[in-house]
């Protein structure tokens, strides 16, 4: 039976990643900025292609855009080394700016390295916070365990027992691109998800120093999906040090786990 659930989770994490993404090209100086995405537990092969094509579309503004597919099983320590390794394989303090996008997971790993590498070419960092998503974690292991550890292993569990650990870096300019849409998943926990109790969409409840913040009609999932759509304020963040100016910086009011705020 051990040997059946290995085989099983195994199978399920390789139905479940996304590929790395590395510039077509490597260029024999690195030009002056790489995009470093930290993609989480919602990241598959479709994602991988979105990111693929904005990789296309990045290269040509100067921009080489790389993706790390670092999360393990075997919990947030070693998905932090598994990154540092990444980073520093891939020689990404050649170039003269660093700028990362973190998705949920991404941040819980990132931010506690930069306590620990120096990355002074670090200069962005955009982050996806989810009200909403960021409470899956620690329903999926109390309701769904098994399900759970065979499709994420520890580190579901390492990221639902771990308070969101806040970059503190006053040298790094920050952004936040905040949720608004729950998933299906969470719909169909709401009454576990509201437990925790109410949802606090005000950018500064997320526990995160930020210069810059705004609100995306879109779930968790359709961040991966519809990245397009998220990365011109992203690239609007890195060459800048702010989101678009049509950007939504209003809050969702009266927001609802069934049905969200679009």
């Amino acid at each position: 039976m051990k040997r059946q659930l290995a085989v099983l989770a195994a199978a399920c994490l390789a139905a479940c990643a996304g590929p790395a993404v590395k510039p077509a090209v490597t260029p024999h100086a690195a030009r002056g900025d790489a995009v470093l995405i930290l993609p989480g537990f919602g990241y598959g092969p479709a994602a991988g292609t979105v990111f693929k094509e904005i990789s296309a579309v990045a290269a040509r503004d100067g921009v080489d855009l790389y993706v790390a597919p670092f999360v393990t099983r075997s919990g947030l320590d070693d998905s932090r080394a598994r990154l540092r390794r990444f980073i520093q394989e891939e020689r990404l303090d050649r170039y003269e700016r660093l700028h990362v996008f973190a998705f949920i997971a991404g941040a819980w790993t990132l931010n506690p390295l930069l306590d620990q590498i120096a990355l002074p070419n670090l200069t962005s960092v955009v982050y996806d916070r989810s009200p909403f998503q960021e409470r899956a974690p620690k329903i999926a292991v109390t309701k769904l365990p098994r399900r759970a550890w065979l499709r994420y292993g520890a580190t579901i569990a390492d990221v639902a027992r771990t308070p969101y650990p806040p970059a503190r870096r006053p040298d790094v300019h920050v952004a936040l691109l905040v949720e608004s849409v729950p998933t299906p998943f969470m719909v169909s926990h709401a009454k576990d998800a509201a437990a925790y109790g109410p949802f606090d969409f005000a950018c500064g409840s997320l526990g995160q120093p930020y210069d810059d913040c705004a609100y995306v009609p879109l779930n968790h999932t359709e961040m991966y999906a519809r990245f397009a759509d998220v990365w011109p304020d992203v690239d609007a963040f890195i060459r800048t040090g702010r989101l678009r100016s049509n950007a939504n910086r209003t809050p969702p009011v009266q927001v609802s786990i069934e049905g969200g705020h679009r």
